[in-house]
């Protein structure tokens, strides 16, 4: 009467697209594809991320640290660098709950981020 699915794994859920650090279209749109303004902007999140990361480190207190994350979260949000906001979304979070989030992930998605602008967007 009908048909019955495959036995197995759905092999159109298992690949995997790997997307860049960063969506360039998010940063084009916001420029409106200005890319000497761009280029700026990028800059400016490589010298800010650079800052933030040892100030959120230091922090003396949690909320003070979840507010650092904060603005790295809108910082990459703002370029496109979608993980990376998502990634300061957990931690912030965390701060906030009180917890002790470990940092690690964090730096390691800053560390990509940096590297793809650099070797990618800015050479």
């Amino acid at each position: 009467m009908g048909h019955s699915a495959p036995a197995g794994p759905d092999q159109s859920c298992t690949s995997h697209t790997v997307l860049p650090a960063v969506d360039r279209s998010v940063l084009a749109s916001s420029t409106f594809g200005n890319k000497d303004l761009e280029q700026e902007i990028l800059r400016l999140f490589l010298v800010q991320a650079q800052a933030l990361l040892p100030r959120i480190g230091s922090a003396l207190t949690k909320l003070e640290a979840a507010d650092q994350v904060h603005t790295l979260k809108g910082s990459a949000r703002a370029i496109g660098a979608g993980r990376l906001a998502d990634a300061c979304e957990i931690v912030e979070a965390d701060l906030r709950a009180g917890g002790t989030p470990t940092l690690l992930a964090l730096v390691r998605q800053v560390e990509e981020v940096s590297d793809y602008i650099r070797q990618q967007m800015l050479a």
